[in-house]
């Protein structure tokens, strides 16, 4: 419900809600000798967030700035070091895998 006529305090105003326990430690790797900066997860829309553990590509194109997307897109990277690349972000964020991710609500 979302009634201007409602009076009184909310249980909780996201709009004043400010992120507790600080910035974590970005997330950066080296690929054909680039080093690639990952945004915090934490910055990225819930459910957009839900539906790219479970899609690589839309994963990389919601961490990676634009800027580094082409030339991470076009580099050829074997299956393995792709799934290590995404359980350390993963495991640096305190993620779900995307088996525990496909259950969550959208």
């Amino acid at each position: 419900m979302t009634s201007p006529e409602l009076n009184g305090p909310v249980a909780i105003d996201l709009d004043k809600m400010e992120r507790e326990g600080g910035t974590p430690k970005p997330f950066d790797f080296m690929l054909k000798g680039r080093r690639y900066l990952m945004s915090d997860p934490q910055e990225v829309d819930w459910q957009d967030l839900i539906a790219a553990l479970q899609n690589p590509v839309m994963f990389f194109r919601l961490v990676l700035p634009p800027d580094d997307q082409r030339e991470f897109f076009t580099t050829k990277i074997p299956a393995w070091q792709m799934n290590k690349l995404m359980q350390s972000y993963q495991d640096h964020y305190g993620l779900p895998n995307a088996g525990n991710a496909a259950g969550l609500p959208r």
